[in-house]
């Protein structure tokens, strides 16, 4: 089944469509994430009403019936505070009448969630879904070789944003597109599980696209693509080796607007 893809324009979403249903997918709204900055002497008021006003406003512009959270749906790593509970059950009740259906595929932050999400979200493997054409998967983990069939895999776990000039506030968030040869992502896929690529597994035919999606969480600094380059544990694993060449990425605007390369961006000193 064919995918539409809409970009949210001002906001760091994204729109899948397929046949009579759209998706609205976002990733990282980091719900508590307050918190750690108050532990640091920064304080800093809850992003749960702006993230639940906003992301009601998408579902209303775009006519979405399924809400997709592609990970870090809270921001605790290990465990989960009375805050984080509060805040997630808060957001998931005061979406759910207004969709459908909630998925969430959960990240390396997400420990937990399948309690709090229950009876208001549907909690998928932290692997991944498929939905029509494109494989939807928090990043965080490597997904199954069964991706490798996609036309379109889409991640969050990066926070990718780029510089307009020297200062935090000159930061806006974008989305990455890549491609890359579909058999080069199925041997790799494939050695990850110990399992052969097959025919059936789209092996050897075409290319595979990745789009990266910004985080939603205004609050959240996110990762300069000066320092995205060099790599490390902070970024998703199909990012970090061979398959996909990061250099070669297409920044996107929040509107789906092509600004340059990363290369591009690196070489010109970070700003523009």
């Amino acid at each position: 089944m064919a995918v539409k893809i809409y970009f949210g324009g001002d906001d760091a979403a994204l729109v899948l469509e397929t046949g009579d249903r759209r998706y609205l997918i976002v990733s990282d709204t980091h719900l508590g994430y307050e918190v750690e900055l108050a532990r640091e002497g920064i304080f800093f008021p809850s992003q749960l009403p702006s993230i639940l006003e906003r992301i009601l406003r998408l579902v209303e512009r775009f006519n979405a019936d399924t809400l997709v959270l592609l990970g870090d749906v809270k921001h605790r790593v290990s465990g989960v505070s009375w805050r984080e509970s509060r805040q997630v059950i808060d957001l998931l009740e005061g979406i759910r009448s207004s969709v459908d259906r909630v998925l969430i595929t959960p990240g390396n932050h997400d420990a937990g969630i399948m309690t709090l999400a229950q009876g208001a979200a549907e909690v998928m493997s932290g692997r991944g879904l498929m939905i029509g054409d494109a494989w939807l998967l928090h990043g965080h983990c490597w997904p199954p070789p069964r991706a490798a069939q996609a036309r379109l895999i889409v991640i969050g776990h990066t926070h990718p944003v780029i510089s307009l000039a020297r200062g935090v506030g000159s930061r806006r968030k974008i989305f990455l597109l890549l491609r890359a040869p579909r058999h080069r992502l199925l041997k790799v896929l494939a050695a990850k599980t110990s399992k052969s690529p097959t025919r059936e597994s789209g092996y050897g035919h075409g290319y595979v696209k990745l789009l990266v999606l910004p985080h939603f969480n205004n609050a959240l600094q996110g990762l300069d693509l000066s320092n995205l380059l060099s790599g490390g544990r902070s970024i998703s694993p199909l990012l970090r080796g061979d398959i996909f060449n990061l250099g070669a990425a297409n920044i996107l605007m929040l509107d789906g607007a092509r600004l340059g390369s990363v290369k591009w961006y690196v070489e010109s000193g970070g700003q523009w």
